[in-house]
C-alpha cells in the first residue's frame, strides 16, 4: 500500500515527455475543484520527483499559490 506524503511543490517536476496538455478551460476546472473540495487524490511521483500522474493537479495547485501537495511514490 502506498502511503501519501506531503511534498513541497517546488521539489516536483512536470514530466517533459507528458503528451497530455491541459487547456486553460480544463485547468480552470481543476483549480475550481481544488478550491472547493481540496485535493482528493495524491499526485503520483516517480524517480527524481517527476510527476507521472497529476500534472494538471500540480499546475492548478501552483497557480492557486499552494506550496505543498500530497503525493505517492
Amino acid at each position: 500500500m502506498m502511503t501519501p506524503e506531503t511534498a513541497p511543490i517546488a521539489s516536483l517536476h512536470q514530466d517533459p515527455a507528458n503528451v497530455r496538455k491541459h487547456s486553460e478551460r480544463n485547468l480552470a476546472s481543476i483549480k475550481a475543484s481544488l478550491a472547493r473540495f481540496g485535493q482528493q487524490k495524491p499526485v503520483v511521483v516517480g524517480k527524481n520527483n517527476v510527476v507521472l500522474a497529476g500534472n494538471g493537479t500540480l499546475a492548478a495547485a501552483m497557480s492557486l499559490g499552494w506550496t505543498e501537495i500530497q503525493i505517492v511514490r
